[in-house]
């Protein structure tokens, strides 16, 4: 017995309406795990922000990338600039100013590099002009500064000289042809003071992570969850708006009995 094309209908619609509840309960799943996700990463961040300095060879090691717990952990190191390595960084930004990171590789006691981001100076012409870069302390120094990872993509082609793209350490590194720490650092503090350059600010500890806030990925569950009950919900509804019209369109129907009235 072939079904009735109601019947088709209604499995037709709660079909329809399970298939798009799942769709939505897996993406609010998904959600739910960036949120958890994103919640300790950026517990982790924070807390590493907050850990007192400590000095870079307990932190880091030449050749080993920064894991997601080094990051913003405060650091410190002795040794004395290569100030004829120095590059720029470019197409940078800090506080809506366009220009420059200042980068000079530290030579550490320890015989390994640290590259450090010294500060900022500002563009004050054409992108392939060179600007005049101050120099870093002389001497020895004592620099304390926040562990971030290398930038990858290398350090660009065809740029002017001491211009690079990327603060990607290990091409530096291979430039320079020294051993090198596996990430830089943003310098904070400097002994002799550095003062020649735009500091740069410290990191926004909100959402250190990055990208939506945590709280955007806990909306972004309970909509999900909303949208899988709308789904759920929507065949119900239908159907018995349905079953409401037909029985009103029952009742409007006249009787056999007013037929026959009508055709006497």
């Amino acid at each position: 017995m072939s079904a009735t094309p109601r019947a088709v209908r209604v499995l037709g619609l709660i079909s329809l309406g399970l298939v798009l509840a799942g769709v939505c309960g897996a993406a609010g799943v998904w959600q739910w795990q960036r949120f958890e996700e994103k919640r300790f990463s950026n517990s982790e961040l924070r807390h590493a922000a907050e850990l007192p300095s400590a000095p870079v060879d307990e932190v880091l090691s030449p050749g080993r990338g920064v894991e997601e717990a080094q990051r913003f952990r405060t650091v410190t190191a002795t040794g004395r600039y290569d100030v004829a390595a120095q590059v720029l960084v470019r197409r940078r930004q800090v506080a809506g100013r366009t220009g420059f990171l200042v980068l000079a590789p530290l030579r550490t006691r320890s015989g390994a590099t640290l590259v450090v981001n010294r500060g900022f100076v500002p563009a004050t012409g054409a992108a392939l002009e060179t600007p005049p870069i101050p120099d870093p302390p002389p001497g020895e120094v004592r620099v304390t500064g926040r562990v971030l990872p290398t930038e990858t993509g290398g350090l660009g082609t065809g740029l002017p000289a001491r211009q690079v793209s990327a603060v990607d350490v290990p091409a530096l590194a291979e430039r320079l042809g020294t051993p090198a720490y596996g990430g830089f650092v943003e310098l904070i503090s400097s002994e002799p003071a550095d003062s020649a350059l735009v500091p740069l600010p410290p990191p926004d500890l909100g959402n250190p992570a990055g990208g939506a806030l945590t709280g955007q990925h806990l909306a972004y569950v309970v909509q999900w969850f909303l949208f899988s009950a709308f789904a759920l919900a929507g065949p119900v509804i239908l159907l018995l708006l349905d079953r409401r019209a037909r029985r009103r369109d029952a009742r409007a129907e006249p009787t056999p009995q007013e037929h026959q009235a009508a055709a006497g």
